[in-house]
């Protein structure tokens, strides 16, 4: 749990229920996440924890990142993959435990995982999934426009509606960084 945001409950003073939060986290990561986004009290953690402070939000950005995460043409490994690059520029503790575990269930290994995590090129991806996570990597590490180079090689290995479906799921990941890192949201413990 976050030292600076802590865990408020749910039907408490953030107006957000319980109801409401099950719904939308099963909506969005299925009815098995894979993931503990709750603690033994059934109060929100991770980034549901933070968007319990703003909660006129967390529907919105709920069904955002829905759509995002669920759109068409990014296979649920390349997702991951891209999201794992993201965690490779931006240690994000939370980030990183419940997307080795959908990533592992999605199909990489744990010696894939841990290199995409590293920032190094995982061993035994397909030619899209390659271009995918290098794509993506570089789109979380650079300021300014896309290296011309990656650019080329990521609109002829996934065309512009694949590299701009990829840099959706970048773009959602590094906005979820960004308050994760604001509250210093660590990985959820044994005793969490």
């Amino acid at each position: 749990m976050s030292h600076r945001y802590p865990v408020i409950p749910l039907n408490g003073p953030s107006g957000l229920g319980g109801n409401q939060f099950e719904a939308e986290v099963k909506k969005h990561h299925g009815e098995n996440p894979h993931f503990q986004y709750k603690d033994k009290n059934g109060a929100p953690i991770g980034p549901f924890a933070m968007i319990s402070y703003t909660p006129e939000l967390f529907g919105p950005m709920m069904a955002h990142g829905d759509a995002i995460l669920n759109q068409s043409g990014v296979s649920l490994r390349s997702r991951e993959l891209a999201i794992l690059a993201v965690v490779a520029v931006y240690e994000i503790p939370f980030v990183r435990y419940a997307h080795t575990a959908i990533a592992l269930k999605a199909g990489l290994s744990e010696t894939q995982i841990a290199l995409a995590v590293k920032g190094e090129m995982p061993d035994g991806l397909i030619e899209s999934e390659r271009v995918t996570y290098a794509a993506a990597l570089e789109l979380a590490k650079g300021r300014g426009p896309l290296d011309e180079e990656v650019w080329k090689l990521a609109e002829a290995g996934l065309g512009k509606e694949g590299i701009a479906r990829v840099a959706q799921v970048v773009g959602l990941y590094l906005y979820v960084g960004t308050f994760m890192r604001l509250g210093d949201v660590p990985a959820p413990t044994e005793d969490s």
